[in-house]
This record gives C-alpha cells, structure tokens and sequence, in this order.
C-alpha cells in the first residue's frame, strides 16, 4: 500500500497542474488560438498561469502545434518564454524546428536555430533534418540546416520508416 501511495504522489508531483486547470472548451480554446495564430487568446491563457509553455495537449506542446501550423508569431511568443525548442512529440519524434523543415518555412527555421533548436535531432525512423528538407524538395532550407552544423546522417535507406 505504501508503494501505491508513494506512486502516486510521484506521478502528482510531476504532472502539470496547470493542465489540470483548463476547463475542455478552455484547452479547445487555447489549442485552436495556437494553431490559427491568435496570439491575444494564447497571451490570455499564459499570463494568466492558466497554461504553461511546455505543457502538452495530447502529446503536442504549444510551441510544437504552432510549428506545425506556420504561425512565427505564436512560436516566438512561447520561446521568448522559455518553452522547449526540441520538444519532440513521442511517436513521430518531429520537433518545431522539424515541423518547420518539413513546410520549408525558412523564417521559422531561421528563427528556431537562432534561438538554439538542435538541427541534429533525428525524427522517426532515424531520419536527419537534412534528408527531410531535401526530400521535401527544399534546397534553401538544407542550407540553412548545413549553416547550423546540421549532419546528414541518420538513416540513407531509400525508406526510412
């Protein structure tokens, strides 16, 4: 019994409580203002201690489902307050900085690199940022990966996954 309760109370103590203050329309809320760049709504939730920077929604954090999204804005709010710039999400491993490779979105690739994202994180299946981005059929972003000491290296396969 005495495991059960010490357990517990570790598995309390590293759980986010802010997740648990957010209502369901709340997380919506939040959750649709990350993705749609509506940045006031994330600022409203943030600010108010309601959310964390690295809390996360189904296995996203903001900042990974602004990446994914495009929305510069929203990202360079959550890293400006210190959210996780090589978040990775547990099953497909993609960061912010691979969410951006893979739309070729050199502003926020800039940015994420700039601000210290890790270009030598593997995603699924092994695969570098620099076979995603060339891939992809984005030059200038391979350039840009390459600038910042990405490696191409990780799987060569012809497919990875």
């Amino acid at each position: 019994m005495k495991t059960i309760k010490a357990l517990l109370v570790a598995v309390a103590m590293m759980t986010s409580l802010s997740a648990w203050a957010l209502t369901d329309d709340e997380s919506v809320e939040f959750m649709n203002a990350v993705t749609t760049g509506k940045l006031s709504i994330v600022k409203k939730y943030v600010e108010s201690d309601k959310v964390k920077v690295d809390d996360t929604f189904f296995a996203w954090s903001p900042l990974l489902s602004a990446a994914s999204k495009n929305q510069l804005a929203v990202v360079k709010y959550l890293a400006e307050r210190g959210a996780n710039l090589n978040y990775q999400h547990p099953v497909t491993k993609m960061t912010p900085l691979a969410h951006a490779t893979y739309e070729g979105n050199n502003k926020l690739v800039q940015y994420l690199l700039e601000k210290g994202a890790d270009p030598n994180i593997k995603m699924r299946g092994g695969v570098s940022l620099v076979r995603a981005a060339r891939d992809e059929g984005h030059p200038e972003t391979v350039e840009l990966l390459l600038k910042h000491g990405a490696m191409d290296d990780g799987c060569t396969d012809a497919k990875c996954l």
